[in-house]
């Protein structure tokens, strides 16, 4: 055996750790940007009767513990790609998504008929992505047109056809899934849960994932030979 590959395990394990280095660094970061705009309650407020040339209004949901303006900074990123109708959806927390997913349907129902719109696209983070799942595979189903979750739970099982889900590759709350369910999933190299929200890459796959006139067919979740799932 060459002296290169007994050398490449800890030189792999050093580049790990520094990853990790860096992603406990974002996530406090994170942190502080989540904490740092509460008071921003204007920058979290409903623009529905805004312009824009997206074809439907976008609903955000927070995680748990969240708040609408944790999707400040996905916000901006996303009137820069042309959406800029947004609706937030807010809860205590709680843990029983199902009940919630009844609240939000209601939510969802006012915003179709305040834009006139036939359906709505969903960005969601942690559990609020439960809530949106839920109801996207329930009663809601005809009022979704598409759906992102940022680092949620998920079951050994397929979720909605034009669901992206996007996981931190370090995320200690919700880790990347490898059981090969079929869902179209997109893994954002060193990032963590609350980096989800403010992350370029995960930003841009949000962006991409909207604004693409079809979405293609749902693969199982590809496993890379390291172990980690491939982004799709």
């Amino acid at each position: 055996m060459s002296h290169g590959r007994l050398a490449k395990p800890g030189l792999d394990g050093w580049t790990s750790g520094l990853d990790r280095l860096r992603v406990l660094g974002s996530e406090l970061s994170a942190l502080v940007w989540v904490i740092g705009a509460l008071p921003w309650r204007a920058s979290a407020a409903d623009t529905l009767d805004h312009e824009d040339g997206h074809p439907v209004p976008c609903v955000l949901v927070h995680g748990i513990l969240g708040d609408a303006t944790n999707f400040v900074t996905l916000r901006r990123h996303l009137a820069r790609g042309g959406i800029r109708r947004f609706s937030s959806f807010g809860y205590r927390p709680r843990l029983d998504y199902q009940r919630l997913a009844a609240r939000f349907g209601e939510h969802v129902s006012r915003v179709c008929r305040e834009t006139a719109a036939p359906q709505v696209d969903i960005i969601a983070h942690s559990l609020g992505g439960l809530v949106a799942r839920y109801f996207a595979q329930t009663t809601g189903a005809h009022l979704v047109r598409r759906l992102v979750t940022l680092g949620t739970p998920y079951l050994a099982c397929a979720n909605p056809s034009h669901e992206l889900s996007i996981f931190g590759e370090y995320d200690a709350i919700v880790p990347p899934p490898f059981d090969r369910a079929r869902r179209r999933t997109h893994i954002v190299d060193a990032c963590g849960h609350l980096g989800l929200l403010t992350d370029e890459r995960a930003l841009e796959a949000v962006v991409r994932h909207l604004v693409r006139p079809t979405l293609g067919a749902v693969a199982s979740t590809p496993v890379a030979p390291e172990g980690r799932a491939a982004p799709a």
